[in-house]
């Protein structure tokens, strides 16, 4: 029944998306699983693209499997009280082609619990250790993760009681501010905002969305802000285009190593694609950009 109820509420979420008031519009998140991904379905059809970059997206987390080397995926069916993990999705290389071929997953970053996924501990090398978190740790010289621990582990219940709203006010000399809001994410944890575009080269290409730093900390109950200026109006960028590239969609992920890359979203070159150190938790699409597929 809950799980019934959660994905209700998803469901009212998407057919009250959007709400246009002049040159403002106000765009309801919906929960993900991975780009363009819900549950291990694709959500959106992209179709001004054609196959297979019309489903592009991946999936980035799954269910735990402890005696596995990947995490199984997620279906519609999955229980609320799985617990999640990293996992890389083999059509990254369709959305990024040849990001797998050219740089294999770290088998460490895959089938992880998400909070157990590693983060750096010395400057020297890259190696990554599971920190305890601060209320079990030394006061003095122990390195933690910050509390509080709730929810441990982190369940796909969890997962979906995210929420987010985002306001956009275009101006006429084609910038724009937004305010982003979201809602009972994970505690305490780093999230960036990256915009997605398809661009005029046929390839896939992930901004950081209002410039880097585009991130935001989560407080103890999971609510964050991010507050930018754009040197463009993403309601036009999404139905319309600039120079031919299109914005597909904004999305907001949990990195679940505690660690921010700059102007890239992953260290894919270290072996560390999407899904094993970031994952997508919340989506937010355009009117007239995709075929909805989830209802």
């Amino acid at each position: 029944m809950k799980q019934k109820i959660l994905l209700l509420v998803c469901y009212l979420a998407a057919t009250l998306q959007v709400a246009n008031a002049g040159d403002s519009l106000t765009v309801i998140a919906e929960n993900a699983t991975g780009w363009n991904r819900l549950l291990g379905e694709v959500r959106y059809q992209w179709d001004f693209l054609t196959p297979p970059l019309d489903m592009s997206g991946m999936n980035t987390v799954g269910v735990h499997d402890p005696g596995g080397s990947e995490a199984i995926g997620l279906t519609p069916f999955s229980p609320l009280n799985e617990e999640l993990a990293s996992l890389v999705d083999p059509f990254l290389n369709v959305t990024f082609p040849g990001s797998l071929t050219a740089f294999p997953p770290d088998p460490a970053g895959r089938n992880v619990p998400l909070r157990d996924v590693g983060t750096w501990t010395t400057p020297l090398t890259n190696s990554r250790t599971t920190l305890p978190f601060q209320t079990g740790a030394a006061a003095v010289g122990g390195q933690s993760q910050a509390g509080p621990s709730n929810p441990d582990p982190i369940t796909l219940g969890d997962w979906l009681q995210a929420s987010g709203r985002m306001h956009i006010r275009c101006r006429n000399d084609g910038t724009a501010r937004l305010w982003l809001r979201v809602r009972n994410l994970i505690p305490n944890r780093a999230y960036t905002v990256w915009a997605m575009w398809h661009l005029a080269n046929g390839r896939n290409f992930p901004q950081p969305f209002g410039g880097v730093p585009n991130a935001y900390i989560t407080d103890s109950r999971g609510n964050g802000l991010l507050i930018r200026e754009l040197n463009y109006c993403p309601i036009d960028a999404a139905e319309q285009g600039i120079d031919n590239n299109r914005l597909l969609s904004i999305i907001t992920h949990l990195h679940s190593d505690h660690i921010l890359y700059g102007g890239v979203p992953v260290p894919t070159g270290s072996g560390f694609p999407p899904g094993s150190v970031l994952h997508v938790q919340l989506e937010w699409n355009f009117p007239g950009v995709g075929v909805r597929l989830i209802d």
